[in-house]
């Protein structure tokens, strides 16, 4: 099983990089996206030292964090998934010994991987651009991103489930990635939001993706903000992890039903 699993990751780590032209576009859109958001932000705040508890220091090393995080993280698998159902190859994705949702784990755990590896040079071009300073939150910060791709992993392995009975999950994978970005904070940080929108932000597993994570790097979360959020993202976990296995069993019943 493990040598399986590793034959996965091994294929979403080569999947990374199967288009070179690709690799190098994603590349110089992820340094000018860093570069313009700085562009922006340092002209909106002027002559301002703060907005929102954030100085334009922290701003721009939390955005450049984000935006980091996003990359690396994003995952991959809903578009496989998608392919291999509507083409009927996930007949033998379920034939194998090794369970379908650990063999989509294991392609993305490899496709993260790719995804790090090609971030090594983009990085230093990226801190020029940004403002990410050393910080004394290092640990706490490496734990709350795991957790976070936990995450965005369990819920993007839902969205996969979704396809044996839409048969189609493009849109909800577009619509998944929109939602996403946009309340994980990697263009407007969380507290910048008005309202009832910073509520709702504040409600949705989301900002564990992008938001909670660099503002731990920061300095923006206190120790006793940063322990209450660990928690819950570790409570949103076991909530994923129960609500998708009891989706896969659903899942798999309806695939032997209609005949695999």
């Amino acid at each position: 099983m493990i040598r399986s699993l590793r034959g996965m990751a091994r294929i979403g780590l080569r999947f990374q990089f199967a288009y070179r032209s690709e690799v190098v576009l994603t590349s110089l859109t992820l340094i000018a996206q860093v570069f313009l958001l700085r562009m922006v932000w340092t002209a909106v705040y002027g002559e301002r030292r703060q907005a929102a508890d954030l100085t334009l220091e922290q701003l721009l090393a939390y955005l450049t964090l984000a935006n980091l995080q996003t990359f690396a993280t994003m995952p991959v698998i809903t578009r496989l998934a998608h392919f291999r159902i509507r083409t009927g190859t996930v007949f033998f994705d379920l034939a194998r010994p090794v369970g379908y949702l650990p063999q989509m784990a294991a392609f993305q755990a490899g496709h993260t991987a790719g995804a790090l590896l090609l971030l090594s040079p983009v990085v230093p071009v990226v801190l020029l651009v940004g403002s990410i300073t050393s910080t004394s939150h290092a640990l706490p910060y490496a734990v709350a991103l795991a957790l976070g791709y936990v995450i965005g992993l369990l819920m993007a392995l839902l969205i996969c489930l979704i396809g044996f009975w839409t048969m189609e999950t493009g849109a909800i994978s577009l619509l998944y990635r929109l939602v996403s970005q946009f309340f994980a904070g990697t263009m407007v940080p969380l507290s910048f939001f008005p309202g009832a929108l910073g509520v709702l932000a504040d409600a949705l597993p989301f900002k564990y993706l992008g938001y909670v994570p660099a503002a731990i790097y920061v300095g923006r979360l206190s120790s006793a903000e940063i322990a209450r959020a660990l928690l819950v993202e570790l409570a949103w976990i076991a909530a994923l992890w129960a609500l998708l296995w009891a989706l896969w069993r659903l899942a798999h019943r309806r695939v032997v039903i209609n005949g695999g």
